[in-house]
């Protein structure tokens, strides 16, 4: 998606400001995109949990999206 927005012309740092946006204080545009990506993905598993922006933005500040590769302890 980020070629995609590259390849409009528009400089990498107005495109990067953009998706950092948080015009209502409940996530980056950033943060929605991922958001609706992670429903669509558990729907299709046949999940029905929503999570949203600010979802997103909590996993992101707290740094827990950086193991979500790694199995769990046990």
């Amino acid at each position: 998606m980020m070629q995609l927005l590259v390849d409009t012309g528009i400089a990498t740092e107005k495109i990067e400001r953009f998706l950092e946006a948080d015009p209502n204080g409940s996530g980056s545009i950033r943060d929605q995109i991922a958001a609706d990506m992670t429903n669509d993905l558990m729907q299709a598993l046949g999940n029905d949990t929503r999570q949203t922006a600010a979802d997103v933005k909590r996993l992101r500040e707290r740094g827990n999206w950086s193991s979500l590769d790694r199995r769990p302890t046990e």
